[in-house]
């Protein structure tokens, strides 16, 4: 999930989107009036910076420029691909509530930050992880850190056109 799509939105954005009958087949669907999504990931922008030091400012300039030209009213974001690979819909939108919580409170400490055996165990003095962080991390952290982490697109998100956005390479 595009980390900057999920800062434009907090708890209260979630509506359920219902694709069967069937009790389990409901979905988390985001949705946002467009100038307070601007609004929200901008006041976001100094934890997004802080929290994912693989995040070039330039890309986060470029995806709010995007949302500010956009003739739309509303951002929305479809979530039911994304969480059909985490377990059913209320269990996904139980996990998305909670993984909004990252930009409401600290991040655990950096694993290089720690010694070895200090990343394969927590000491005792060392709260845990908050259940937001730890959920994220689970899910998504793989995405944000080392060689992927240094790429626009888990920040960003991607077209899906031929027309490329301002922050995906050339070809």
């Amino acid at each position: 999930m595009p980390l900057f799509w999920l800062a434009m939105f907090d708890g209260e954005d979630i509506a359920d989107r219902r694709e069967s009958e069937e009790s389990d087949d409901v979905w988390p669907y985001l949705a946002k009036k467009r100038t307070q999504a601007i609004a929200m990931l901008d006041t976001r922008r100094p934890r997004l910076i802080s929290h994912f030091p693989g995040i070039d400012p330039v890309w986060l300039n470029q995806f709010a420029s995007m949302l500010v030209r956009t003739p739309f009213e509303y951002v929305h974001l479809d979530t039911s691909q994304i969480g059909g690979m985490v377990g059913t819909g209320p269990e996904w939108r139980q996990s998305l509530e909670t993984m909004l919580g990252i930009f409401e409170v600290e991040p655990p400490p950096p694993a290089g930050q720690r010694s070895f055996l200090g990343k394969l165990f927590r000491t005792a003095n060392e709260p845990p992880p908050p259940p937001s962080w730890r959920l994220f991390n689970a899910n998504f952290g793989a995405s944000y850190t080392g060689t992927r982490g240094a790429e626009p697109w888990p920040y960003c998100g991607s077209s899906g056109t031929d027309k490329l956005m301002p922050w995906e390479p050339q070809q």
